[in-house]
């Protein structure tokens, strides 16, 4: 069986666009052309643009694609950062879901980081406003600690 290159994009769920950026980097081989000048794709092609898709969709950058499918220990270490990235990015998510239900729940005000959420109803604003700004340059601990004790920088 033989494919365009429009095709073989509509095969995979992509565009030629992409097919053809493909191309240019090296991560999907140039197609014989027939007669005509068309290209002509075939199954080993497709095969290989849907892997380059998953493993894309997995979130492995394109420059790193040739060294996952290696599975050698870079691959493994690869996949690892993956892995560590996206468990923080999990997190930050969670933790950015939580602070939304509180202001949702009117338990936090916008402007406030949620630990400080009743602490800062009894504030001025001027001082309200200098905790927002300390909340945002210090660590949590820092935030957390007793008066007089070393502060430490943050973010």
């Amino acid at each position: 069986m033989a494919w365009s290159t429009r095709q073989l994009a509509e095969l995979a769920g992509t565009t030629t666009k992409t097919v053809r950026h493909y191309h240019e980097i090296g991560l999907l081989d140039e197609p014989e052309r027939a007669s005509n000048g068309y290209k002509r794709y075939g199954v080993s092609h497709l095969v290989r643009l849907l892997r380059i898709r998953r493993l894309t969709g997995l979130g492995v950058a394109l420059a790193d694609v040739p060294s996952v499918e290696s599975g050698d220990e870079r691959a493994r270490q690869i996949l690892r950062d993956l892995d560590a990235e996206l468990a923080a990015d999990i997190e930050r998510r969670q933790r950015m879901r939580r602070e939304l239900a509180a202001v949702l729940e009117n338990r936090a005000a916008l402007d406030m980081p949620p630990d400080f959420r009743t602490l800062a109803d009894d504030l001025p604003e001027t001082q309200r406003s200098l905790l927002l700004a300390y909340s945002s340059i210090l660590t949590p601990e820092a935030m957390a600690a007793p008066p007089g004790t070393a502060l430490g920088a943050s973010r």
